[in-house]
């Protein structure tokens, strides 16, 4: 087992290391004894809330406040009783989809060792019987520990989402980086947030932490990001995720877990920072520091708006339309359309973090891709810094004018080298990075993906194919092209994954992009307008940069540029002397509750048996559905070669420093010296 990070939740986190599949034999026993002892801690502190929830509204208390204290708003978010009614039907839906829909739930249990990664087996389905056995002090307890428990998993497509719980936002008002200053890797403050905490002094920007909490600073952060990010199998990619700098803000998820900013009530009131700072007059890279002192930083709480009282809080930001209490099976219901649409787009915050948002190239759905030329001495080198694949429908055909007019623009100014900017990229739309590989290298070969079978899905395919409706139909069979509507999904294969030797996948399938009209072609000539022929730069000419959040369809980009075209990659940031990834959770594609019931209502199928009930409170689920595997001379469909369990390392590295963490023009540039001296050359994996 991995240490325990002070920074995690006692009580759950000593739960959750019995959902190790190896001692699942005993964790019953352990359990029950584990829950006694807690309980007896716990028992006064529980009466005494219970007491005090008949005598005041701890969520009243705080209504109307811009911020409140890590415990004014514990008090509110733990006003809400455990529901045992509310459990049973969360943990139904949630088991029915890591059981049959999630596509690594065996390989989660059962993984394959993997040099280069550190993976925990986790048995989801023995975890969640665990929890159902738990007596929760609170409903917040209970729901947390469904997200903590498929966080453990590190698979970032595979998410539960309590937004009841969502809704504050905790800032630690001292933000951390990492940065290498005189060839050390040091923890350093970033910057600092006086809006929130006006204790928070301006002056201690470029402080160096020398302490956490009384532990070693950079033994505290690796630490927290092997144990406590479930972002990535990679460490290196963890680490990059707890940290933030101006330039790359990592608050787009919503359960997003760093060191200074959470959507869910911390671990801990507060924490002590022991910095060191440089003297007055001097540079941080200089070293001269003033004598070390300790801070004590609390966790603040932005108080989310539009509630007055628990009552309002539960009924504008918990309570869903999908509660049936005392009627759980009921199937003779049709969903809440409405709400499901407020959920999958993420209409259910109160508040929005992401004010870090980058001004240029933006458009109402936020930054897809910016063209930049360097400055002289760095003026043959051009960027394309592609922030995000999520690709509005009404967006499409502006993003692959964009696409064409860049490169256009870009070879008419004589630029001779490219930095592919995809760092802190979450993916989106696979047919746009589809047509970001065909753009420069022509048609690439698909890389094989397969379906986990389940009756359900194979419901919902033929209905999809024989209504011509829904996401289901943008698949087709890869390389049997005789195959006719639903069968790539019914004639199934069958595939060993963790210890079952029988798990059921569909045929080899690509995306056939349809949705996009022919705009992602490789020979599509529109208007004259959408066609690029790359004769100028040669895979040698191009790197990829990436800090590692380069997840989903930007991970499957990233590794067939690398794999198919021997495109080289630069990682950024992470640990030092620990080679890293460039990629993250590439599993192939994933989705989520909120979308696919209202895939089932549309294919009139939401009265199935085996469909996933709607949660009874607001809450989103996601999980990967369809898995992605590495171009091989024969495809066998063996779990070695999928994506997700193997190790695509960096060819070279570039780390922050003092003078490029906040700039990343500056950092651009530091890649671009790399570039031209030919110092990041591809390495055959």
């Amino acid at each position: 087992m991995r240490s325990i990070s002070i920074f995690s939740s006692f009580q759950l986190l000593l739960v959750f290391t019995l959902f190790i599949s190896n001692s699942t034999a005993a964790a019953p026993t352990v359990l029950e004894s584990l829950a006694s002892t807690i309980n007896l801690a716990t028992n006064l502190a529980a009466k005494k809330n219970s007491d005090n929830a008949t005598k005041y509204d701890p969520c009243a208390a705080i209504a109307g406040k811009s911020t409140a204290s890590f415990n004014d708003a514990k008090a509110c978010l733990d006003f809400f009783k455990y529901d045992k009614d509310i459990a049973k039907q969360t943990l139904d839906t949630v088991r029915k989809i890591t059981n049959d829909l999630y596509v690594f739930n065996e390989l989660a249990k059962n993984p394959p060792q993997v040099e280069g990664l550190g993976i925990t087996p986790i048995d989801i389905s023995h975890g969640l019987d665990l929890i159902e056995k738990e007596n929760w002090k609170s409903d917040r307890e209970f729901q947390e520990a469904i997200a903590l428990l498929l966080d453990k998993v590190e698979d970032a497509h595979l998410s539960y989402s309590p937004f009841c719980y969502r809704q504050f936002i905790f800032w630690q008002p001292i933000q951390l980086n990492a940065l290498l200053r005189n060839q050390r890797l040091v923890i350093n403050v970033a910057y600092v947030k006086d809006d929130i905490w006006p204790d928070a002094d301006s002056s201690w920007v470029g402080c160096e932490v020398v302490q956490i909490d009384g532990i070693e600073a950079m033994e505290m952060v690796v630490n927290y990001a092997v144990n406590n990010n479930g972002e990535s199998k990679d460490v290196n990619t963890c680490f990059n995720n707890i940290m933030n700098t101006k330039s790359y803000f990592h608050g787009w998820d919503d359960g997003a877990d760093d060191l200074g900013y959470h959507r869910f009530l911390p671990a801990q009131e507060y924490h002590n920072y022991t910095l060191k700072c440089p003297q007055k007059g001097t540079l941080p890279k200089q070293e001269e520091y003033d004598e070390p002192f300790t801070v004590v930083v609390p966790w603040v709480a932005q108080v989310p708006p539009s509630y007055t009282s628990a009552e309002s809080y539960w009924k504008n930001f918990c309570e869903s339309s999908h509660y049936s209490k005392g009627n759980v099976t009921k199937r003779d219901i049709h969903y809440d359309l409405h709400e499901l649409k407020a959920i999958h787009e993420g209409d259910v915050f109160a508040l929005n973090a992401n004010t870090n948002a980058a001004a240029a190239g933006e458009n109402k759905h936020g930054r897809y891709i910016e063209f930049i030329q360097l400055d002289k001495p760095n003026d043959k080198v051009g960027v394309i810094d592609i922030q995000s694949f999520s690709i509005a429908a009404e967006d499409r055909e502006a993003f692959v004018q964009n696409v064409t007019t860049g490169l256009r623009t870009f070879e008419k100014d004589g630029v001779e080298k490219i930095i592919l900017d995809l760092s802190s990229n979450g993916g989106g739309d696979a047919c746009a990075g589809e047509f970001l590989i065909n753009t420069f290298f022509n048609s690439t070969p698909d890389y094989p993906s397969d379906i986990k079978y389940s009756p359900l899905l194979e419901r919902v395919v033929k209905k999809a194919y024989e209504q011509q409706n829904t996401k289901w139909l943008d698949y087709k069979p890869l390389h049997n092209d005789s195959s006719r509507g639903s069968e790539w999904f019914t004639d199934t294969h069958t595939y060993a994954r963790g210890n079952d030797k029988n798990v059921r996948f569909s045929q080899p399938v690509s995306l056939s992009c349809a949705g996009w009209g022919g705009l992602t072609s490789p020979d599509n000539n529109k208007n004259g307008n959408n066609t690029f022929v790359n004769n100028k730069w040669k895979p040698s000419d191009v790197v990829i940069l990436s800090d590692g959040r380069c997840g989903s369809t930007c991970a499957i980009v990233a590794s067939r540029l690398h794999l198919s075209h021997q495109v080289p990659a630069m990682g950024l940031g992470g640990i030092r002397g620990n080679r890293m990834q460039f990629a993250s959770f590439p599993g192939g594609e994933s989705d989520r509750l909120s979308s696919f019931l209202m895939d089932l209502e549309i294919l009139g199928l939401s009265t199935d048996a085996d469909a996933p009930l709607p949660f009874p409170e607001r809450a989103d689920i996601g999980w990967t559905f369809r898995e992605v595997y590495k171009p091989t001379k024969e495809f066998t469909g063996q779990e070695t070669d999928l994506l997700e369990y193997s190790v695509i390392n960096a060819d070279c590295r570039l780390y922050f420093d003092d003078d490029n963490a906040d700039d990343v023009k500056r950092l651009w540039a530091d890649a671009a010296k790399v570039l031209l001296a030919g110092q990041c050359l591809y390495i055959e994996q």
